[in-house]
């Protein structure tokens, strides 16, 4: 109810009752919330006790949009080539009183994933490499709900926060082969901070997680169905159950916490180490929910930054690493006796660890003047390294990116406009396949080699948006605002993307 409320704007008088905050402008709001040099030097980790000291006013939009990507070959096969669609979000933040914040998001998306290829489920990118496959592949129609809520309240040198997220996601095709996936994923944390001294806070925050996905493939062609395959990572599947084994569901669960020193004027050094452990399970549902494999990945990720003011400048430097590793259990069965199958070992099989770091700035003025700009440089670089060591595969691929991304913003008495841009290069990557004993003419394995190119593939992109707002009666404002990108690849062609949206603010 919490979360109905403050998504829908809903919020009675007696919640903006201290002025101190809201007495800004609209304008003047939207300006500070923008503005890099005034956002936290958060971790990006969920603490919502951090949430306290984000900004001293409340801040409301609503929007509806529509975009679109077109990605070609520069995409995992996994994901499709690009996808479209509409979608409504709604996100506010309340400054219920002097020492208690509300925050809350909602959205809804309908729309369609392109020829996808290699994977009849969804959320690839949690789930990979133990999805359900067949040769086909198609577009799937997609829609997925969310919907998040949050309070933090200060007392005395203590701050405590609890949010909760959920989504939920339905995507289908209606062409053989018809899969159906519904995904329930609800995310949860607890933080508690302390003041220490006059400028700092430490904070420990607490996560879990809940997942569940049951998905089926159908067909409805009696003289033509593909054989379904349960892949097991690097163009491997599991042979046994290989053919007409359409129904599936994973259950994960995961939990995590952060430890966090922050400054909670913004200004000044800031720091974090955070860990999280993720699990999930694939079942046959059709053989009385037989666990095929079991997944464990464990992830550590640390950040540094300091943010500093001079002159009527803003500036900042962060520094953020993470490791990521991932493994795969597959459970061995013997002959069935009726419909249960006894499970007689495991089998290590498909295993995966991520290293990747960042090293980004930021200068800009001080937020205070009618017009605002800032600058952010960054550098990051991933090392992601796969193996399936009992067939002697394996897949490596080395990354470095720079990017540099700037933006202004100018207000005049009813118009506020902020234009941004940005431009990436990537050399190609460093890497090696190598795949034993593959049919290099088959086609999950002419996938894995075009998924291959495009992680290794140089890479140039650039970046623009728009968004002219203009205050209505009252402090309320109507804004539409536009974007427009494309990335170049030397090898896998190019990524053209664009989006539109019209909304208000509040």
């Amino acid at each position: 109810m919490l979360c109905l409320v403050l998504l829908l704007g809903g919020v009675s008088e007696s919640l903006r009752a201290e002025p101190v905050g809201d007495s800004l402008t609209l304008f003047q709001r939207e300006m500070l919330r923008a503005s890099p040099a005034e956002q936290r030097p958060a971790a990006g980790f969920m603490n919502p006790a951090a949430e306290a000291f984000r900004q001293s006013f409340s801040l409301s939009e609503l929007a509806v949009g529509y975009a679109d990507s077109r990605r070609g070959e520069a995409a995992l096969a996994q994901e499709g080539t690009g996808a479209n669609g509409f979608g409504f979000e709604a996100c506010s933040f309340i400054r219920t009183s002097e020492r208690g914040r509300a925050f809350g998001t909602a959205g809804y998306t309908y729309g369609t994933r392109r020829d996808v290829r290699w994977s009849e489920t969804s959320d690839f990118a949690l789930l990979y490499p133990y999805v359900t496959a067949d040769s086909v592949g198609g577009s799937l129609t997609a829609e997925c709900y969310r919907f998040s809520g949050g309070y933090a309240h200060t007392t005395g040198t203590w701050t405590w926060g609890a949010v909760l997220d959920y989504r939920a996601l339905l995507e289908y095709r209606e062409v053989d082969p018809r899969p159906r996936n519904v995904v329930s994923d609800l995310q949860g944390s607890v933080a508690a901070a302390r003041r220490v001294g006059n400028e700092y806070a430490l904070s420990l925050a607490a996560r879990g997680r809940k997942y569940g996905q049951r998905g089926d493939v159908a067909f409805y062609n009696e003289m033509y169905q593909a054989a379904i395959y349960h892949m097991t990572g690097l163009g491997m599947d599991y042979v046994r159950f290989a053919g007409v084994q359409t129904g599936s569901y994973y259950a994960g669960w995961g939990a995590g916490g952060t430890v966090e020193l922050f400054p909670t004027a913004k200004q000044g050094f800031s720091a974090a180490v955070g860990y999280d452990y993720f699990t999930f399970r694939k079942e046959i549902t059709g053989l009385n929910n037989l666990p095929l494999v079991t997944v464990a990945d464990h992830a550590v990720r640390g950040v540094a930054g300091y943010r500093g003011r001079s002159a009527g400048l803003a500036w900042g430097v962060t520094a953020r690493g993470e490791l990521r590793r991932r493994s795969g259990t597959e459970h061995i069965f013997g002959d069935p006796v009726g419909n249960v199958y006894p499970e007689i070992t495991t089998s290590e099989g498909y295993a995966s660890q991520v290293v990747g770091g960042t090293v980004s700035g930021v200068v800009g003025n001080v937020p205070t003047a009618p017009l605002v700009w800032w600058v952010e440089p960054e550098f990051s670089y991933v090392d992601f390294r796969s193996e399936y060591a009992s067939a002697g595969r394996r897949m490596d691929v080395l990354r470095w990116q720079t990017t540099v991304r700037g933006g202004v913003m100018r207000r005049w008495e009813r118009w506020l406009v902020r234009a941004e841009a940005g431009i990436t290069c990537s050399a190609r990557g460093n890497g090696r396949l190598e795949l034993p004993g593959a049919d290099f003419s088959s086609s999950r394995i002419g996938t894995l080699e075009a998924n291959y190119r495009y992680l290794t593939d140089a890479m140039t992109g650039v970046w623009l948006s728009a968004r002219v707002e203009r205050r209505l009666s009252g402090e309320r404002s109507v804004f539409v605002r536009g974007g427009w990108g494309e990335e170049w690849y030397r090898a896998s062609g190019a990524a053209p993307r664009w989006s539109a949206a019209v909304g208000f603010a509040f």
